[in-house]
């Protein structure tokens, strides 16, 4: 290992710890970080942007916007009073519900527009409610990147691997949508379990009384913007299914998909005195962060550490079950707390390393790898994309969340999953059937 790997390295760790700790905000820590690794030479101020993931810092652009036009037109605050009153303001059933609703709906939109949607729904109905919205957002995190990994375009892991090998959206469903389901279940009953007591407690405090008088439509500020919005997001889901097909015919990615509905309104709409200002209202600073982070860990591909640490799984063992094994909770661990987006690559080129070495079908490695690198994600704030929308918006909102509080909430149901997937793999293996 060079210097400029060392470097790298010991870069990456330090960040890590110092957002761990939460004791300088984490757009400065990284910030920070990356101005050393240009001071360093790890590389120029100009490699900087090859490093960066400009498609979804795009797509978040966009996606922000959107929901900043929902937000203002008080649409959360509507949607929010109405699920209360559907469940009969009952908290255990909405525990049950928004986590399934969001490993639904990540297979066609991604965990990550599902997060920046929920999000802020949730927050807005804990406040009517009165509970605590960590536990309700960390478990429609963890659920999102679980249902994630049943489709290609459910996470971006998916993406880069599909796209690697040749893999289509027919051929996840198949691998991967059923350990994605029973991985869920699992998943959503051990939070059930764990939020149980809490959430009989809730309950039993609640008037309904109170919130009988409470009219939904009543919270809604301006009727025009909230269709907008909601015009906005119908559009972005709408380009998210075509954009494979748009893509081999336009110069398309997924940044357009959000960005388009989101200055098209603000074209027609912009002079609304909701939205004269609404560039200056979303969340910049998760942008800027996302952008450090994917330049500190990019600096890890460019000295090949993440490369070195990939290759090194194949020097273990060529023998089936031991390297899926092996694929499967290796990517699930490493990728708690490096971003699965570049390790997805070095993976993909590891399994690209062992073709002519492996005598059976690689796309059983393809299925071990995605679903750890997935699911795996779940067990810390950074270890996807969708944890860092859930993480930053609560605390956006004043909601301390903090590592040992998303760790202990997140890790046995993360388990429960992976442990239901993995046993999904093998007999995926034994039955030779993948």
């Amino acid at each position: 290992m060079d210097n400029k790997a060392i470097i790298s390295l010991v870069v990456f760790i330090l960040v890590y710890f110092l957002i761990g700790i939460e004791k300088t905000p984490r757009m400065y820590v990284v910030i920070a970080g990356v101005i050393f690794l240009i001071l360093s030479n790890v590389y120029s101020f100009e490699e900087i942007h090859s490093y960066i993931d400009w498609s979804t810092i795009g797509f978040l652009f966009g996606i922000f916007i959107v929901l900043k036009i929902l937000e203002n037109s008080g649409f959360f605050n509507y949607l929010s009073l109405k699920i209360a009153k559907k469940f009969n303001y009952n908290p255990l059933k909405i525990f049950i519900v928004f986590p399934f609703l969001a490993w639904f709906l990540s297979e066609f939109v991604g965990s990550i527009t599902v997060l920046v949607f929920m999000s802020p729904l949730t927050y807005a109905l804990s406040r009517i409610l009165k509970f605590d919205p960590i536990p309700f957002v960390i478990a429609e995190v963890c659920l999102a990147n679980i249902g994630g990994a049943g489709t290609l375009m459910g996470d971006p892991p998916n993406v880069i691997l599909g796209s690697m090998f040749r893999l289509g959206f027919i051929n996840f469903i198949i691998n991967n949508w059923i350990l994605s389901f029973l991985g869920g279940i699992g998943a959503i009953f051990v939070f059930f379990k764990m939020n149980k007591k809490n959430l009989i407690d809730i309950k039993s405090n609640i008037k309904k009384e109170k919130f009988e008088e409470l009219i939904p439509e009543e919270a809604i500020e301006d009727r025009l913007l909230m269709k907008l919005g909601l015009t906005g997001i119908s559009v972005t889901v709408f380009l998210l299914i075509l954009r494979d097909f748009l893509m081999k015919h336009l110069s398309f990615n997924i940044a357009l998909c959000s960005s388009i509905p989101a200055f098209a309104i603000l074209f027609l709409k912009g002079g609304n005195p909701k939205l004269k200002n609404i560039l200056k209202e979303i969340d910049i600073e998760t942008l800027i962060f996302f952008i450090g982070l994917f330049a500190i860990v990019g600096s890890l591909e460019k000295t090949k550490v993440i490369q070195s640490v990939a290759l090194s799984f194949g020097k273990f063992s060529q023998k089936g079950i031991q390297t899926i094994s092996l694929l499967f909770w290796g990517s699930a661990f490493t990728s708690s707390v490096i971003d699965n987006v570049p390790e997805a690559m070095s993976i993909g080129y590891l399994v690209k390393h062992l073709l002519s070495q492996i005598p059976y079908s690689f796309t059983i490695l393809i299925w071990s790898s995605s679903l750890g690198l997935d699911i795996g994600g779940n067990l810390t704030p950074v270890g996807a994309s969708a944890n860092v929308v859930g993480y930053t918006f609560l605390e956006k909102q004043g909601v301390k969340i903090g590592w040992k509080k998303w760790i202990k909430l997140a890790t046995f149901p993360t388990m429960v999953s992976l442990f239901i997937c993995w046993a999904g793999l093998l007999l995926k293996w034994k039955l030779g059937f993948y």
